[in-house]
């Protein structure tokens, strides 16, 4: 209960940003001529989304993860309306070094088929194989900011 209320808090800090950022865009304090930004980042277990969403969210944008591979709705990701979708791969071998699992490669396959939607419409794929996590912030920023006004 506690990390869901923790991350409701990061969620509401986001979209104050968010909403600031608009504000600033803004010229008259009319936001209908100023796009809503939300990412949204997809991705096995263990390919780091928490990571990612957590650095894009210091660098002042509107980041959320979805647990997509957890869902059979291929959809879900929609659900929350991102302006932009960035989907991040991970093989097994990397997941391994990362974290302790009881699971392998038929779990990483079914994960991956429950992701093929959301990585079909992503607007960034980000391969994490082998990357340092800066490298992998540094690729989604370097998009991010290609994508402003």
């Amino acid at each position: 209960m506690r990390g869901q209320l923790e991350e409701a808090r990061k969620r509401r800090e986001a979209e104050n940003r968010e909403l600031k950022r608009r504000l600033q865009i803004s010229s008259n304090g009319d936001l209908s001529g100023v796009p809503y930004q939300r990412i949204v980042v997809v991705g096995p277990c263990a390919s780091g989304k928490s990571m990612l969403v957590e650095a894009l969210r210091n660098h002042g944008y509107n980041a959320h993860a979805a647990a997509q591979e957890h869902s059979y709705v291929k959809t879900m990701w929609q659900m929350t309306r991102p302006s932009h979708l960035i989907y991040l791969d991970v093989d097994l071998p990397n997941i391994r070094q990362r974290r302790r699992i009881s699971w392998g490669e038929e779990y990483l396959s079914e994960e991956n088929e429950r992701l093929a939607h959301a990585r079909q419409n992503a607007d960034l794929i980000i391969s994490t194989n082998d990357r340092e996590p800066v490298q992998v912030v540094q690729q989604a920023l370097d998009f991010l900011k290609g994508q402003e006004l």
